[in-house]
């Protein structure tokens, strides 16, 4: 019997999670300080806020753990994405990047030779949380929306209730 792919994933979290980091920052990059060499919770708190709930996420994902740390995962990281004015397709592509990072470590590997099966579950699994993640960004871009509406009424001396 070969290696599993989830331990195969918990072997190689570090590698695939700066992976996955360095690509969703890249889809960020012009949401993100320019210049900022430091990541610190003050200084730089979306970055920060990434590589927070990337890392849960991901935790998640191989470990099955905890659901109350990744739905606070995809809140945050859905919260920072809907305030900015990127399509959803954008917003969530951070979620299709881990994929394809994870299918390219799999296929570099030569310890590793898992069955569809074994793949498709980890898709399914991402899939999941791809769908929960879509699901709270409506949410937060819903009661944007309805602070907008209410504002403007507000401004027009119209009741906002």
């Amino acid at each position: 019997m070969g290696l599993s792919i989830y331990k195969f994933l918990q072997d190689n979290e570090q590698s695939i999670l700066a992976k996955w980091q360095s690509a969703v920052f890249s889809q960020f990059k012009n949401d993100l300080p320019a210049g900022s060499a430091s990541k610190g919770q003050f200084t730089d708190p979306v970055s920060y806020n990434i590589e927070k709930h990337t890392a849960a996420i991901l935790k998640w994902l191989i470990k099955a753990a905890d659901d109350t740390a990744l739905t606070e995962a995809l809140e945050e990281i859905c919260r920072l994405r809907a305030v900015q004015s990127s399509k959803p397709s954008e917003a969530l592509g951070f979620l299709g990047t881990l994929k394809q990072v994870i299918h390219q470590t799999v296929a570099r590997s030569k310890s590793i030779h898992p069955n569809t099966d074994d793949l498709m579950d980890v898709d399914e699994r991402i899939d999941a949380i791809a769908w929960q993640a879509f699901d709270f960004y409506c949410a937060c871009r819903a009661q944007i929306y309805e602070l907008r509406v209410n504002e403007i009424k507000r401004m027009y001396g119209r009741d906002a209730g």
